[in-house]
């Protein structure tokens, strides 16, 4: 038996003083109406009402009953209205900071058509660690290992002129004359903060000092303002996915002989939620990202 609908009928009746009355408020069938008084008679034991050729009245067992039933029926609209703020909450997401405006409108509209509503919050991989363990968003987009993430965006070297197809690290070690063997190069490339993460920013040091090059020449800025403007100033490389390059206006080539990728994973303190936005805005979240739909391990 429905109990909140049951007594709903129940407070109608008293209401309007019939059962057919009540049906009508409630817009079910007159025989629905009665069925459901007849369940509650059942359920509780005793007779709710009074029946004449015209009307119902409530017996002395279904008035003492009727303010319990007002409050239960209160509360159930309460409750389905509690219910219906709740999905309209949007669901705030932490996302890399480098992520293009129009790639997340893109992942808000695939949302909305999907009957979800999604705000971004950019910020480095810290902040967002931060921002999900204190709750301070639903879900965020966690930087790990490219081999353990869902999503895997390849790193290359952008700078304000074209060159070559790819970039070699070693290519960046100053010759005898204290030129950089890489004409279309600048001496240094630059580590923004969405890199500055021992899983890509030691990789890239590692390799880069194997390949004799000085520690100056990796430096790792605190902003990406500061990167791109020692790149655009200076001539400097600016450590990046292809996307992020078109985005910043800069030519971008892929390394040769070093593979390096961020590697991304959603993360959140509900599994409903890590589930629902990846099957609603999973392609478009990737793209946003850098990597290519559908997810890479």
């Amino acid at each position: 038996m429905d109990l909140i609908a049951a007594c709903r009928v129940l407070v109608e009746v008293g209401e309007r003083g019939s059962v057919t009355g009540a049906a009508a408020a409630l817009h079910v069938a007159q025989s629905v109406a009665s069925r459901r008084i007849l369940a509650l008679e059942q359920h509780l034991g005793g007779p709710l009402l009074e029946r004449t050729a015209r009307s119902a009245s409530l017996t002395p067992f279904a008035r003492d009953l009727l303010p319990s039933a007002r409050r239960l029926v209160r509360l159930a609209d309460e409750l389905e209205l509690d219910a219906e703020r709740a999905r309209l909450r949007p669901v705030t997401i932490a996302v890399p900071s480098g992520c293009a405006t129009r790639e997340l409108a893109v992942v808000d509209a695939a949302g909305r058509a999907a009957g979800l509503r999604i705000e971004f919050v950019p910020a480095a991989p810290g902040r967002r660690a931060e921002l999900a363990a204190a709750n301070g968003v639903r879900l965020a987009v966690a930087s790990v290992p490219a081999a353990d993430g869902t999503w895997a965006a390849e790193l290359g070297a952008a700078g304000r002129r074209a060159a070559g197809p790819a970039l070699r690290i070693e290519a960046l070690r100053a010759s005898r004359t204290g030129r950089v063997r890489d004409g279309d190069a600048g001496a240094r490339l630059r580590i923004g903060p969405e890199d500055d993460v021992p899983h890509v920013r030691d990789v890239l040091q590692r390799a880069g000092f194997a390949s004799g090059l000085l520690p100056g020449q990796l430096p790792v800025d605190d902003a990406t303002t500061a990167a791109v403007a020692a790149v655009l100033s200076d001539g400097d490389l600016l450590l990046c996915t292809e996307a992020e390059a078109a985005e910043l206006g800069l030519h971008w080539r892929p390394f040769a002989g070093l593979a390096l990728a961020r590697g991304y994973v959603l993360t959140g303190q509900s599994d409903h939620d890590v589930a629902a936005v990846r099957s609603a805005v999973g392609d478009e979240l990737a793209a946003a990202l850098g990597a290519p739909p559908g997810g890479t391990r």
